[in-house]
Formats: C-alpha cells, structure tokens, sequence
C-alpha cells in the first residue's frame, strides 16, 4: 500500500542531466509515479543529445531538452542563452514538485533545480545539512554500500510525493525504438542473409578496460554459439582510435579480432539508430557494463552484462541489467580472468 502527499492535479518535473543509460534506469521511477498518479502532469528535462531516448514516451507529458556546454566559445555561450531561456520557461509553469534525478548528490542538479522554481524540491545531500534549495532532501544512501541499485535509489525519491508503506513491485526499464529503426535493422540482416533472431550482439565498448573480453574470449564464443545454436555474432564496437582522448574507440581492437576472418561474425560499425534495431531483433546481446547493456535488457532478447572488479569500477549491484531475460557476469578483477569459455554456461540457456 501507499500514502500520497500529493494529488492527481499536481505537476512534477524530473531533472535528469546523466548519460544514456542512466536515463534509462530513471524510467521505473517515472512509470511508478504514473501509475500510481494517473492524471499528475510529469514533464521531463534532459541534455539534448539525449532526449531522443523518451521522446515518445506514453507515462511523460511534455520534455524539454537543453545544449550542453563543453567548451567554452562562441557556440557556447549562444548554448548558455538558450538554457537559460527554456529554464526560465520551466520557471514560469510554477511546478509543484522538482526531482533532481540522481542516484547520489549532484551539487549541479540542485543548483539547476533552483532555476526552476517548483513549490517543492527533492534531491539526495550528502549529510543532514541543510540546502536552502530543497525543501525535502533525502539523505544520500551510503556510498560505500554496493546496492541497491540505481532505479531503486531513484523511486525513493518519490516518497515526499508518495510513501511507499511495504515493498512496492516497480515497472521494468522502457524503451521502444523507432519504427524506421526497426526497419533498417531488417534491411541490414536481409542484405547479410539473416532473419530475425538468427543471431546474437556481442558488443565491446567500454570505459572500463577490465570488462572488455580479450580477442579469444569473443573468437571462442562466436565459434562456439554458430556451433551449438547455428547463430552467427554480429560484433559491435565504438568508432574510433584507442588514444583518442575525448572518447577512446575500438577501430584498432576490432580489426584485430577480424584479421583472422572468422565467419562466424559479422562486424558492425554502426550509428546509434541501426545498432539498436539490431539488439531489438537478436537472439540474445552480450555487452560490458555500459549504456548499450542497458538498451539490451529492455530488448525481448535481453542481455548477459559483464562486470569486474566491483571494489573499484561500478559494481553489478547497483548497475545489472534490469529485465526478466536479462543476467549478468562477474570477475573478481578482469573479466579475462575467467577464461576463453566463460559465456558457454549462459549461452547453454538460449
């Protein structure tokens, strides 16, 4: 059961200034809300390269999306004209609740949210101290504690609007692609003489080098999935040199594993909007803890995350893929450490 403290005639704005995938773990706490509020008014505010992810969203009322500045320059500054004119917008709507969507502190989340105005403001703090620009802080969950996880911290900072009295089951991850993107990914499979679940995605991407499989690990798990379940990999990585220093890529690492020509894969070096349609139609996907993992667990396919070395990178607990066919494995220190046939356990489920 729950107690609400607001009312169905209220409006809520959630502020998420996080990468993909974190947007995507917001999404159970905003359908929660929905659910439980039907006729509440959410709107969402995110950076706009990604607020292609809930543009069409059904439990959202309206989005707006803000540039990001990175350096400064004269696009920049017009980026910070813009920003202030939508947050002064916002500010002008006179909203009853604003959610500074984070799973711990974020002193710039709060500072945005005072830009917005609301009646009421949420956010984690760090300690009891007292931030002028919240009217109801949540004390940060213990940063030394692995979990619970992300989509969990962020539903507890629903309970100054709703009081969750027992556990309380929540909405999985969501995510519907495009249409069009749908049906591109077909084309891209008609043209290699694939259908639909004939397949499976291993991507490579990653910040954290102790997640990426080594060149035999994937070799040896291609090979051996063509062989027990007659599915070809389509190998995904990030464009892109290993030194480039705003975002390394995987170009070099890529062609490395396909120098020996295996013809179990099918390499892929794709924008955003193909590689998606692909995981939607696969088998099954296999990603390193990453924004990608997360698209694939709402997938119908699902995926198997890979993690390691939880003490120092993101730990599973907090960051698993969510979803009914999705699990994940974990190194104590590097996934290479498990050895060239560590995935055959889970592909032995497909």
């Amino acid at each position: 059961m729950a107690k609400f403290f607001a009312s169905n005639k209220m409006k809520v704005i959630i502020l998420k200034r996080d990468k993909l995938g974190d947007l995507l773990l917001t999404t159970p706490a905003i359908q929660l809300l929905k659910l439980l509020l039907p006729e509440i008014k959410i709107t969402l505010i995110v950076p706009e390269y990604s607020s292609w992810v809930l543009k069409d969203a059904p439990f959202i009322d309206k989005l707006y999306f803000y540039p990001q500045v990175r350096f400064w320059n004269v696009k920049s500054f017009f980026a910070v004209i813009t920003q202030i004119k939508i947050f002064l917008k916002i500010r002008l709507e006179k909203y009853d609740f604003a959610i500074a969507a984070s799973g711990a502190h974020s002193l710039r989340a709060i500072k945005r949210l005072k830009w917005i105005g609301a009646t009421r403001t949420i956010g984690f703090i760090p300690d009891h101290n007292v931030y002028s620009n919240l009217t109801d802080p949540i004390i940060e969950i213990n940063k030394k504690l692995k979990g619970p996880h992300e989509a969990i911290r962020l539903i507890e900072l629903l309970r100054p609007i709703v009081d969750f009295k027992e556990n309380i089951s929540f909405p999985d991850v969501w995510f519907v692609p495009p249409k069009e993107w749908i049906l591109k990914a077909k084309d891209y499979l008609k043209k290699n003489n694939l259908s639909q679940q004939e397949y499976i995605v291993f991507g490579i991407g990653t910040r954290h080098l102790e997640k990426k499989p080594s060149k035999k690990q994937i070799i040896t798990t291609s090979k051996y999935i063509y062989k027990k379940n007659n599915l070809k990999t389509i190998l995904v990585w990030t464009p892109g040199k290993s030194n480039d220093k705003s975002y390394p890529g995987d170009d070099d690492f890529a062609c490395d594993i396909l120098s020996e020509t295996p013809q179990e894969i099918i390499p892929l070096r794709a924008p955003m909007d193909l590689t998606i349609g692909l995981i939607w139609l696969a088998k099954k996907s296999i990603f390193p803890d990453s924004g990608l993992m997360h698209f694939a667990a709402a997938s119908p396919g699902g995926v198997i995350g890979l993690f390691a070395n939880g003490n120092i990178s993101p730990p599973p607990e907090r960051w698993k893929p969510l979803g009914v066919k999705s699990t994940y494995l974990e190194a104590k220190k590097d996934i290479k450490d498990l050895g060239d046939n560590f995935l055959y356990h889970e592909i032995s489920r497909l």
